[in-house]
């Protein structure tokens, strides 16, 4: 189960560099000087796309999947350069979240998304209200008996964490924290960065805006080393946005996200779709509740890199690792992300429009 590729830019390290290299059981490996090999035509080769907020795709929801669905999901994302796709669920039955965490965990997914349920029903965004709840610290247990070995991020609003055992339950597990759908107040977001909040969800959204006489959460996430997720779509956030937070922001903390929904994916005429019991009209390429706000977007991620270097002035590379390296250490995922030996060879043959021509996973092209 070997295969050899030659006469290649890849994406190594932080830059494009012309290089051969080889997949062995589905790992990559080196190439070995003569040996049988795929020319690649000095097309540019990237690590596979890692999405790790998104609500599903083409009539998929995460919240109402069957475990053939979510292995369908699967391929749905693959084929779109998404090779490490992290489930999302939003605010839902209890009982239900729990049973799609056990799913998941039993079908090897690495990690999972948990943004509803514990949010701040001010900045509830499209969450249905009746769905949320206090942030309880048994639940995490309950979650983690149900993940087992998969990984868990938590997108909550901590300033409703009174004492902070809610934050405490996560952290203990080595599960990952990021504040989402939150009214914190400026000093109370650098607090929980303090104790342990990573990241900082859809960053604007869901958030109060920045004033200038109380930065809030916004001003937070751009002033600390903490991860800002961005949906680059040009719609969630102005392009002139996202260049304000590549300047202000390391490089190796910004994580480019969809937030994708159902209707992602989907090509017809403008229609409904429920998720999470709201209903979410798709107009002019949006999709919207009845009263206008945002829910979720349909932008496909590969696209979403693309915006980051158009929006910004990115290079390829930065703006690559901002879908790949970077949401990988975030959560900790030490197998995928990067083109090196050792790693799951998933990885995305691309021209110089920077369009898709080839997709592997695991070293098998899709």
């Amino acid at each position: 189960m070997r295969k050899a590729f030659i006469n290649a830019k890849l994406l190594k390290d932080g830059k494009i560099q012309d290089g051969n290299f080889a997949i062995e059981n589905g790992v990559f490996t080196e190439y070995i000087e003569g040996e049988k090999a795929v020319d690649l035509g000095g097309d540019t080769v990237i690590p596979g796309l890692i999405d790790i907020h998104t609500h599903g795709r083409c009539g998929y929801d995460f919240d109402d999947t069957t475990p053939e669905e979510l292995t369908e999901l699967k391929k749905l994302y693959a084929k779109k350069g998404v090779t490490t796709v992290i489930p999302t669920l939003a605010s839902d039955e209890y009982g239900k979240m729990l049973l799609r965490v056990k799913e998941a965990s039993e079908l090897g997914f690495q990690a999972l998304h948990i943004e509803g349920r514990y949010i701040n029903p001010a900045k509830k965004g499209a969450h249905a209200p009746e769905y949320l709840a206090p942030l309880d610290p048994n639940e995490v247990e309950e979650f983690a008996d149900a993940a087992k070995d998969m990984h868990l991020h938590f997108s909550s609003a901590f300033e409703l964490d009174e004492n902070g055992k809610f934050l405490d339950a996560i952290l203990s597990r080595g599960y990952t924290a990021s504040l989402a759908h939150t009214t914190a107040t400026y000093g109370e977001a650098i607090e929980l960065v303090k104790k342990g909040v990573t990241s900082f969800t859809h960053l604007f959204n869901a958030m109060p805006p920045i004033h200038h006489r109380d930065g809030g959460a916004v001003v937070a996430a751009l002033m600390t080393d903490a991860y800002a997720e961005v949906i680059c779509d040009g719609y969630h956030l102005a392009p002139e946005t996202v260049k304000l937070i590549r300047t202000a922001k390391s490089p190796d903390r910004v994580i480019l996200i969809t937030d994708s929904i159902v209707a992602a994916g989907y090509e017809g005429p403008e229609r409904t779709f429920f998720s999470a019991g709201l209903e979410i009209f798709m107009r002019d390429g949006t999709a919207r509740l009845s009263d206008g706000t945002i829910a979720g977007s349909t932008l496909e991620l590969w696209q979403g890199v693309r915006n980051y270097m158009t929006f910004t002035g990115a290079d390829l590379p930065e703006a690559v690792a901002c879908a790949t390296e970077n949401p990988a250490h975030l959560l900790g995922l030490n197998n995928v992300g990067k083109i090196e030996n050792g790693y799951k060879a998933d990885f995305l043959r691309i021209s110089d429009d920077l369009s898709i021509k080839e997709i592997y996973v695991e070293g098998k092209k899709i």
